[in-house]
């Protein structure tokens, strides 16, 4: 009972002094006011866009080919519109006007005036020859879509010099009906949509971003307070009363508590906004959106979420707690906990990539990786969310990450115990490993 007794003495003064910080408070505020803003972030690019047009010009040597194009550019990079899902006040994506000047054309894209300038002449063959005018350079977006536009005009031209009528060209090349099923026969659930994937896969990557935040900033705390306790000697005094076992679970739960009611009133705002999206989004755009997030907002994904940051949280914490106490120096902690830090970071830059598809997230290298403890608080929930993780991955992964959290606080306790009582000195790896042999 008195160890009990003294790690929640601990943990309170942690959570009373670090929760009426005014950093606390400005930084639970801000970090609150930024996931709104992330929630809200479709309905906002929505508003500015469909006031955004963009203006191309087509120069061409014929006037049937130039309307054409026109015709064409416009039904290619303005969907909605051919589909009449055109929502009041909106704006197209793409204008089209024709022009006869090309040198005139040219000095408007130039200015700034006109995203591109299309010319188009008649080559010696009879085909038609394209040059496409525009300061984004061969890569730029508008280029990528004008080449696609390009092909389809060249297309109907060669169709028509063949005389192949406009209704047979649409029919010959009317989109087909694609079904898409799950390759195993085995699974029954259904394919998730365009919508649900990217709400699925926006979260996952925005939760991962969370934890990674979680472990970052709140284990510095851990290794800061040891030190600050170690340079004030408040820490003498208080082995007096309690174990440095108990000193080290008290700091890890009294600054996992305070990383809860962040954490939970960032979650809280962020759920309330993703449910809210949908009829703000109807109000503003007329629709739901692009994107509708609170698709992808499933139970089993924030489960998911709070025992991979949970976890993550208690197997580093204890980790920077026994880093912090090796140095007497706040100057000297960024030092101390480097490893951490470039573990924690190189796990979630391989899981970002991975849910980005930047990384093949079904390789056999990510596999195993997602399964380490280290790594897996950042990368099993992007690929869980996908349905790329089988079941026994991700319980193997948690039963895993459990044990190394045993493990962990084992050789945190044992250098924790001798590390602080150091003073004025910074022991390299043999120092370390001879404190973990001789901590109590």
């Amino acid at each position: 009972m008195t160890a009990l007794r003294n790690i929640r003495a601990i943990g309170r003064r942690e959570v009373e002094v670090r929760i009426r910080t005014r950093s606390f408070l400005v930084g639970t505020l801000l970090l609150v006011l930024g996931v709104i803003a992330i929630a809200f972030l479709p309905v906002i690019i929505g508003h500015f866009d469909r006031t955004d047009t963009t203006r191309v010009a087509v120069v061409a040597d014929e006037p049937a080919v130039g309307a054409q194009a026109k015709a064409t550019i416009e039904a290619l990079l303005n969907p909605s519109a051919g589909a009449g899902a055109t929502t009041p006040g909106s704006q197209p994506d793409v204008t089209v006007t024709i022009e006869s000047d090309l040198a005139a054309a040219r000095r408007q894209a130039a200015d700034g005036q006109l995203a591109g300038v299309l010319g188009i002449a008649r080559a010696a063959d009879g085909s038609l020859a394209f040059t496409y005018y525009s300061n984004d350079g061969a890569a730029g977006r508008s280029t990528a879509e004008l080449r696609l536009a390009a092909n389809s005009i060249a297309m109907a031209d060669r169709l028509g010099r063949l005389g192949v009528s406009g209704a047979q060209a649409a029919a010959l090349f009317a989109p087909v009906d694609l079904a898409v099923a799950w390759p195993d026969p085995t699974r029954t659930d259904p394919v998730r949509n365009v919508a649900a994937s990217v709400g699925q896969d926006m979260l996952a990557f925005g939760m991962t971003i969370l934890i990674f935040m979680i472990i970052i900033m709140y284990g510095n705390w851990v290794a800061m307070s040891v030190v600050e306790e170690k340079a004030s000697r408040v820490m003498e005094v208080i082995l007096n009363a309690a174990t440095p076992y108990q000193l080290l679970a008290g700091k890890v739960f009294g600054v996992g508590v305070v990383a809860f009611v962040q954490y939970a009133a960032v979650i809280a705002g962020g759920v309330v906004s993703l449910q809210l999206q949908p009829a703000v989004a109807s109000q503003v755009l007329g629709s739901t959106g692009a994107g509708d997030l609170t698709q992808g907002l499933t139970p089993a994904l924030l489960l998911l979420f709070g025992l991979y940051g949970v976890l993550g949280f208690l197997l580093y914490a204890a980790l920077y707690a026994a880093a912090g106490s090796l140095v007497s120096r706040q100057e000297d902690v960024n030092a101390a906990v480097m490893p951490m830090t470039l573990i924690s970071t190189a796990g979630y830059m391989v899981g970002v990539y991975a849910s980005t598809g930047l990384l093949d997230s079904r390789s056999p290298a990510i596999t195993v990786l997602s399964v380490v403890p280290f790594l897996s608080p950042f990368m099993m929930l992007g690929r869980a969310a996908t349905g790329v993780a089988q079941p026994w991955e991700v319980v193997l992964s948690l039963a895993l990450l459990v044990g190394s959290i045993a493990l962990a606080i084992w050789v945190a306790a044992r250098i924790y115990a001798a590390g602080v009582l150091l003073y004025g000195q910074r022991p390299g790896m043999r120092a370390v490993w001879r404190l973990l042999r001789e901590g109590m």
